[in-house]
């Protein structure tokens, strides 16, 4: 279920579908169906609201993606994306694998993307405004995250570095290693992951180590986490507990791979300054 939730939230590798038919053709795309969150995102970031005519229960930004005609969650009905006729469809490269496959195979352009860096995130975004006709407004896009990431940059370079645990689950304890934007996020606000040595992605990671490295800030992402870390007496020995450097950030903002990791940035960058 945690695979799957991250998967959703936007997590993997950058890279065009290859054969993607959607990047050739010459009239922008007028129905464009959405599998992932992220994408969805995107699109309306992109002023493209009105031209998105179906996406997944998991798409909950902005409040007008949650009126969209559904095709599923995890799992994608075919049937139900073909019937809303899209001339593009936009999928995670891993997670939609299998239904990729069978929508090209129906003649559907499709373009997928699996970003794992900031600069992936800015080059699908350059690469959608492209096959949707709306390079201006991607540079833009582009831009603001740029400004964002070189601000936070600065202010980081001014502060004491801190020792910073990002957990996506807390018992057993998993949290986000290496090859994430978590991780590059923590990297821009001059903090060391304490789980930089943890297998890449968002994994289980041992709670003695955990521990043992004495964060300084322990970033969650929900309520019952950070009450979870007050409550034990084992975590009460590191720092970021008997401090109270406990912060509770919204996973969107750091999971998935839109113009709000921006923000994330930010909040980031706050939790690290108190």
């Amino acid at each position: 279920m945690v695979l799957c939730t991250l998967l959703l939230a936007g997590c993997g590798r950058t890279g065009s579908a290859p054969g993607s038919q959607a990047a050739k053709a010459g009239t922008p795309p007028r129905r464009i169906v959405s599998l992932t969150p992220s994408n969805t995102e995107i699109l309306f970031s992109l002023g493209l609201g009105d031209r998105v005519v179906g996406d997944t229960s998991w798409c909950d930004y902005p409040p007008e993606a949650k009126r969209k005609p559904k095709v599923g969650d995890v799992n994608i009905s075919l049937e139900r994306v073909v019937a809303l006729r899209p001339d593009l469809v936009l999928a995670h490269s891993t997670l939609n694998r299998s239904v990729i496959e069978r929508l090209r195979s129906l003649k559907i352009r499709v373009v997928s993307t699996d970003p794992k860096t900031f600069a992936d995130v800015m080059s699908d975004l350059r690469m959608m405004g492209r096959v949707t006709g709306t390079d201006r407004q991607a540079e833009r896009l582009v831009r603001s995250m740029e400004d964002a990431v070189s601000k936070v940059r600065k202010q980081g370079q001014s502060g004491r570095r801190q020792r910073v645990l990002v957990v996506i689950q807390t018992s057993p304890l998993w949290a986000a290693g290496p090859g994430t934007f978590v991780d590059e996020m923590i990297g821009c606000t001059n903090g060391d992951n304490i789980a930089h040595d943890a297998r890449p992605g968002f994994n289980p990671f041992s709670t003695e180590s955990a521990i043992a490295r004495n964060p300084d800030v322990i970033v969650v992402t929900r309520p019952e986490d950070k009450a979870f870390f007050e409550k034990n007496p084992l975590w009460k020995r590191t720092g970021a507990v008997h401090d109270g450097r406990i912060a509770v950030l919204d996973p969107a903002l750091l999971l998935r791979p839109g113009p709000r990791l921006a923000q994330g940035l930010h909040r980031l960058a706050e939790a690290l300054s108190r």
